[in-house]
């Protein structure tokens, strides 16, 4: 049997608020980081088909979502119309990798997924194929009624530091 283990931070006095970090241990938590990969494979796979009804399938109704650029779009209908205008344009030939994806558990039904991924084949307004880019894809995932989905998401550039 899996066992949840919570750790309470100590309390200086009564107005503090109580810190409680818990962590889920055993099969449960290897079969929910299995299925958050899945969900992020599920979004990489989409973007590459640019299915966009794919794409927002694993996103909570009331998603929010911010891009590289730091348009915030709430709703997955929204972010569905969002990223199909962009894979009629610049995403139209692009394909997405997975570079690396981990996963953090702020509780048992709540989870941080954060991947670097790559984008190549994406063009600028004239149509000139730009430079791979990469990007950190930050993700906050419930479990709801025993499916994994994103209700918060944001994608970073990830900018090389000069020398």
């Amino acid at each position: 049997m899996d066992e949840v283990a919570c750790v309470f931070d100590e309390i200086d006095n009564l107005v503090e608020p109580i810190v409680v970090r818990c962590s889920v241990s055993g099969d449960a938590e290897m079969q929910d980081k299995d299925a958050i990969t899945g969900v992020v494979t599920r979004i990489i796979d989409a973007w590459n088909r640019h299915d966009m009804e794919a794409f927002v399938s694993v996103f909570a109704e009331d998603a929010d979502f911010v891009n590289v650029r730091g348009v915030r779009w709430i709703g997955r209908d929204v972010i569905r119309k969002a990223h199909a205008a962009t894979h009629a344009t610049i995403f139209k030939n692009s394909q997405l990798s997975l570079k690396e994806t981990s996963a953090r558990f702020l509780r048992p039904d709540v989870a941080v997924a954060r991947s670097i991924t790559e984008v190549t084949g994406q063009t600028d307004a004239s149509g000139q194929t730009l430079p791979p880019r990469r990007a950190m894809l930050t993700l906050v995932m419930m479990n709801m009624q025993s499916q994994w989905m994103v209700v918060v998401g944001q994608n970073t550039d990830i900018v090389p530091v000069p020398s």
